[in-house]
């Protein structure tokens, strides 16, 4: 089970492995093991459903997962967790005037750890399938999700944005894809204040916001093959259960190295963690009128900036 992360991030491996360490720490292991599996079954990830599991469940809770809302085997704190994790990862916008307030109620201040680990679990997943199939190699979260070393840290918050600092880091693909994958990843979930911000990267290497604010970016005029590629990438990874197939496969292998694609998947990844202020609903813009504009540093942190930072 060879993960293209190992060898073209290592350091965002590690970083995945430490969060995923910091909210088993902090949620109960049962509810996490119930929500990775149901996440599994709703991604079609069969690989997912043999990887290690995160806690302890019964053999009749395994066997009823999927009729979890008519079964007695589940109390009523698993089932506000359970009704939480699959409105995340169906529709991450219907959580704030869905469940998420039976869940609070069901869970008290387990809550936000609980999302962020169903942030790692979805996307999570998402990411082993579509790079398992970029590679070839099966991938499952065993590959990313244990063997963390160093320091855990208490708030998995703090342990999520060091591993978006460590695939901030991560500069091959060109500033305009990126930003217009962002862009992509932040219509599909909706997010507020991520539609609302502009890459300085981006404007600064040629984009406009006639090309950044158009829903098809392709309308305003011929994007590079590889740019389309990657944004069908974008669709293929979260409109649904991941899903590539051999023309798409053919156009990524085509536009991109294994380095690139790598950092495309887990750009995507460092993206999707708008579904966190989204589910809770705190994803609102920062400005009033105009755009945020953000420049990613030297660490991988996203910092705001003024427009004096655009070169024109």
């Amino acid at each position: 089970m060879a993960d293209p992360r190992a060898v073209e991030a290592p350091e965002v491996l590690g970083a995945l492995g430490v969060a995923c360490e910091s909210v088993r720490q902090a949620c109960d292991d049962t509810l996490l093991e119930l929500a990775r599996r149901r996440v599994a079954m709703l991604l079609n990830n069969d690989a997912e459903l043999q990887a290690k599991a995160w806690g302890e469940i019964s053999e009749r809770q395994n066997a009823e997962l999927s009729s979890w809302p008519t079964s007695d085997a589940f109390d009523e704190r698993q089932k506000a967790a359970l009704a939480l994790a699959e409105q995340f990862v169906i529709d991450v916008t219907g959580v704030l005037a869905g469940p998420l307030a039976a869940s609070f109620g069901a869970l008290g201040a387990e809550i936000g750890p609980f999302v962020q680990a169903l942030y790692l679990l979805d996307v999570g997943q998402r990411v082993d399938l579509v790079l398992s199939t970029l590679s070839g190699e099966t991938i499952s979260s065993e590959s990313w999700a244990w063997g963390a070393t160093g320091e855990i840290p208490a708030d998995p918050m703090v342990a999520i944005m060091a591993m978006l600092a460590a695939v901030g880091r991560l500069q091959a693909v060109d500033p305009i894809t990126k930003e217009l994958v962002r862009l992509r990843g932040a219509r599909l979930h909706e997010c507020r204040r991520c539609l609302s911000v502009r890459s300085v990267a981006a404007l600064n290497a040629g984009a406009d916001d006639d090309l950044l604010g158009a829903d098809d970016p392709s309308s305003t005029g011929t994007l590079a093959a590889a740019t389309t590629a990657a944004l069908d990438l974008v669709d293929a990874t979260f409109v649904g259960p991941p899903t590539i197939n051999q023309e798409l496969f053919g156009r990524l292998t085509q536009s991109y190295g294994s380095s690139e694609l790598v950092e495309l998947v887990s750009y995507m990844m460092r993206n999707a963690c708008n579904k966190i202020p989204v589910a809770f609903g705190v994803d609102d813009a920062i400005v009033e009128e105009g755009f945020e504009y953000q420049v990613i540093d030297a660490s991988g942190e996203t910092v705001t900036v003024d427009a004096s930072a655009l070169r024109n």
